[in-house]
Order: structure tokens, then sequence, then C-alpha cells
């Protein structure tokens, strides 16, 4: 089996995979129907004894070609690769999207990366996938070039759940409106939201309940309430239970938006470290509070429904 790789760069294949089976997308949240993709490509790729490679960009083309309608990501790129390559990928290539490379038309493509730079010997791809200048490049393109160049096109169904597509924009949209029972199932796991945990100023601790202050990258957020979730450690290697507030405390007075999470059962600290923080179900709205007394007894309370909570969400509370 290849061993597995992450390239970045235009010229950061140096030698030609074996047999390649390629697939390309942003691959923004490795949804379910990012997931049908690539385990289409592995299996195929081990069919045919060779390797099996994702071809994903960086930025997201929207940024690029439409900025003012660009979207935060489902996820970083360093956990999109991850994700990619825990679905048993061998090589992932990370290709600079750029206003230059907006204008390679659908047939350079094919020529310059799949042929020239990875000998392609098959195209997995997504029915309604476009690509190239202006979009040009569609399955009839795609049905057309392909064999032309030695190119077997695999064409992959949509997945569809509800009548409607699943794609990332609509993850997106469920995330924020709150929707987080539809997210998850398209995803194919809880929405996370991803951070490094910087200091705070305390409050959590002297009520006897301390929290991980999360300073949050760009992302689609959920509303403002407290959540049940589960935190992980940036290698996997660790998960933790915890009871997040996402908001502006207003027992406290006016403030920013704060993400803070109460983890239960957790001896240390994480100051520093990046985290993830799935979220797993909504426990309730914010509110304010009359008093430090008041809050600390609801606190009491969102920390006995979360735990009664987990127990519908296994899978996901292991490392």
């Amino acid at each position: 089996m290849p061993s597995r790789r992450v390239l970045k760069g235009l010229n950061a294949v140096a030698y030609p995979p074996t047999r390649a089976v390629v697939t390309v997308g942003v691959f923004d949240g490795v949804h379910i129907a990012h997931q049908r993709l690539i385990r289409s490509t592995v299996k195929l790729a081990r069919r045919l004894d060779g390797t099996s490679v994702a071809i994903t960009f960086d930025p997201d083309p929207q940024i690029v070609l439409d900025p003012a309608h660009a979207q935060p990501a489902l996820m970083p790129l360093g956990v999109r690769v991850s994700t990619l390559h825990a679905l048993g990928l061998d090589w992932v290539w990370i290709l600079p999207f750029t206003a230059r490379f907006a204008r390679v038309t659908a047939e350079q493509f094919i020529r310059r990366i799949l042929v020239h730079r990875l000998r392609a010997r098959a195209l997995v791809i997504g029915e309604a996938f476009v690509f190239g200048n202006n979009r040009q490049g569609d399955m009839d393109v795609l049905r057309r070039l392909g064999p032309s160049y030695g190119i077997r096109v695999v064409p992959v169904r949509q997945v569809r759940r509800l009548g409607m597509p699943v794609s990332s924009s609509r993850i997106r949209r469920l995330i924020g409106l709150g929707g987080l029972a539809q997210a998850r199932g398209l995803l194919g796991r809880p929405p996370a939201l991803y951070g490094v945990v910087v200091p705070g100023r305390g409050r959590g601790r002297r009520m006897g309940f301390p929290t991980a202050n999360i300073r949050l990258i760009p992302q689609v957020l959920p509303p403002r309430g407290v959540y049940a979730v589960a935190v992980r450690s940036e290698d996997g290697r660790h998960v933790w239970r915890g009871v997040m507030n996402l908001g502006v405390r207003p027992t406290f007075g006016p403030g920013p938006m704060v993400c803070e999470v109460h983890l239960l059962r957790f001896v240390g600290t994480l100051l520093g470290r990046p985290i993830s923080v799935s979220v797993l179900a909504r426990l309730r709205a914010e509110r304010c509070f009359p008093s430090w007394q008041a809050l600390g007894q609801q606190v009491r309370r969102d920390i006995a429904r979360a735990r009664q909570l987990f127990a519908q969400f296994p899978r996901f509370l292991r490392s």
C-alpha cells in the first residue's frame, strides 16, 4: 500500500504515483457526499493496485472568484486533510487557488495536472462537479476529453437528503440556524468548532466551574446558548465531555462574543493548545441571571442535563 502523503503546491509531485485514481474538490467539511466520493476513489485504486489521490484547493475558490459571498470554512485545512486521509486516501494534493489558476481551462487542468503530473488512470467525480475557467468543465466535457487522454471517468451519483443535495453551503445554513441534528446527519458526525485555548478572567473558576476559554478561528457558529459538547485534543487522543457557553455572558454586563467550555472530570490545563469542540446538543438559550448564585444553580442543572444527553452520543465520545 502506498504511504500517506500530503503535497502542497503545483510543483509538489516529483514522481507520478502508480496507477493514480484521482478525485477533485474542495471537500469542506468532508460531509457524507464527499465520503461517498472518497470511498469510491479508494475502492477503485485498490482494485487497480494503484494510488488514491484527492486534489483539493487552498483557499476555497469562492474566496478568489467571489469574495463578497465567500463563507467561512466548516473545518481548517489541516483537519480537512487528516479527515480525508482517515477515509483511506493515499495522497492529498493541495493546490493553491489563485486568480491565475482560475484562468486554467478544463482541458489544461486535465493535461497539466491529471496527465503530466499524476499520469491518472481514472478520475472519480460527482455528477454535478464543474471545474476550469468559467466552470466550463462538466461531466459532458470530462466524458469527451477523458478517454482521449487515457483517463477513465467514473461518475458518482449525487447524495440527497430530504429531497435536496448534500452540500457544504447547506450544512453552514443549518449550523447557523441551530439545526444541529440535521447538520450531524449530513456531516456524518457532529458539527465542530475549532480554536486555541486562551487565558480567561477566572470567573468560572471562582464560581466552582473552571472553563477553557477558546479563541475561535473564523467559522459558522450555532446560535448563542449553552450546549453539551465533546472536546477533542489536536491529536485526537483525548476526548473530554463538557458544557459550552457561546455568547456574550449577559449576567456580567455587555461584552464580546465568547466561547467557554467547562470540562467534566478534567484536571490540568489546555492553555495554548488547539482543540476542537463537537457540538452535540443544545441545552438552552443564553440568559441573564440576577446574580452569580442564580447562574451557578443553572450551571449545575445544565451539567446534569448534559450528563443525561451524553448517553445518546457514545460514538462521538471515544478517542
